[in-house]
């Protein structure tokens, strides 16, 4: 979907936003949705569901109290950042980001009032949300993944679920977080803006290309993504690439994408002499992008994406980064996971983020 087209079906959403749904039962009010679809829904909203971690973090942000289950298992080591009443809530599967799993049976059983769908709002996404809307009897709201459009889609979730003050402070830090990496990148010079390859898959072989919503972080503090086009099908899908590619397309920096299930050892991987011949590994520019309890970068590309934006400028630019990464990080594990990080964890986010490949000469 077009970015204007996007952000007109936002404004018309914040516009036209409720009012008493006519033949239906009472206390419902209709509701229209980023797509400009119109959802009839409770006026009061206590049980919440969530087609894909997307929507999850968004609504743990936001009114963790709400969630009746997750997308997915977390790990012991995600547990640990995350609120107790919450940490072993029911895992319901979902439909996006990788996970087809999504049992029609059990969530009707889990009695959400709403489901939420945080992503496209092309016709194949409004299409998916219609059908179903119908088969589970739920009304399914949707808006958009959008990194840009972060601020307003909380402000819409803080009023749709009744949480429109804690909304605010999150839209706020959202907006001036883009705010700022926005100065940021717009500093920088076209010869000083890194060419950086996002590596993932269990041999750093499987990426995504620049127009995904995956790496939108690249985009927005003024790196290049080196992968312009793949072999993906379909908007969420990583592409498949050879090492020779990668050696083609010279990074001189490397991101690399854990997966969940992974703790933060040296990806084995590196330590090839075929990878030395990329010039990220040669001269030791590659980072693991922490993860704990969401990838700060991706995987799911939500509101962790925000912290990411900050974390990807520290290591890709240190020398244009004024803010303190170590504060940025406590704030947003604060606000946004509800949780106390200490001064020395939050410094082991960021030692632990920079791989040290043997051999490298460390420009």
């Amino acid at each position: 979907m077009h970015s204007s087209t996007r952000l007109i079906l936002i404004l018309l959403a914040c516009l036209a936003w409720a009012r008493p749904a006519a033949a239906a039962e009472p206390g419902t009010v209709e509701v229209t949705d980023c797509a400009g679809r119109k959802v009839t829904v409770p006026k009061q909203i206590d049980r919440v569901f969530f087609t894909s971690p997307m929507g999850a973090i968004m609504v743990y942000s936001l009114c963790p109290e709400k969630m009746v289950g997750w997308n997915h298992e977390l790990m012991p080591q995600d547990k640990a950042y995350i609120l107790p009443a919450q940490r072993d809530l029911p895992v319901l599967g979902g439909w996006f980001g990788g996970n087809g799993s999504g049992n029609r049976e059990v969530i009707i059983a889990a009695r959400p009032q709403v489901i939420i769908s945080i992503g496209y709002l092309d016709a194949t996404a409004v299409d998916f949300s219609n059908r179903l809307q119908q088969q589970v009897g739920i009304p399914v709201w949707m808006a958009s993944g959008e990194l840009e459009d972060t601020a307003q889609v909380y402000e819409l979730l803080g009023k749709l679920l009744g949480a429109e003050d804690r909304a605010q402070k999150l839209a706020a830090y959202a907006r001036q977080t883009i705010t700022e990496v926005r100065a940021l990148a717009a500093a920088i010079p076209d010869a000083e803006r890194k060419r950086v390859y996002y590596a993932e898959g269990p041999r750093g072989l499987m990426t995504n290309v620049k127009t995904s919503m995956h790496t939108q972080v690249l985009n927005w503090i003024g790196a290049e993504n080196v992968v312009t086009s793949g072999n993906e099908t379909s908007s969420f899908q990583r592409a498949s690439v050879s090492l020779e590619q990668v050696i083609a397309w010279q990074p001189d920096s490397m991101l690399v994408c854990r997966d969940w299930s992974e703790d933060a050892r040296f990806p084995e991987w590196l330590n090839t002499p075929e990878w030395r011949r990329v010039p990220a590994v040669a001269r030791g520019r590659v980072w693991q992008i922490p993860n704990r309890p969401f990838n700060w970068f991706d995987r799911p590309p939500s509101a962790n994406r925000l912290l990411g934006l900050k974390w990807a400028a520290w290591a890709l630019y240190p020398d244009r980064v004024t803010f303190d990464l170590v504060a940025e990080i406590r704030e947003f594990y604060h606000l946004f996971y509800h949780y106390e990080l200490s001064e020395a964890d939050a410094r082991a986010f960021l030692d632990t983020s920079r791989v040290p490949v043997p051999g490298a000469s460390h420009e």
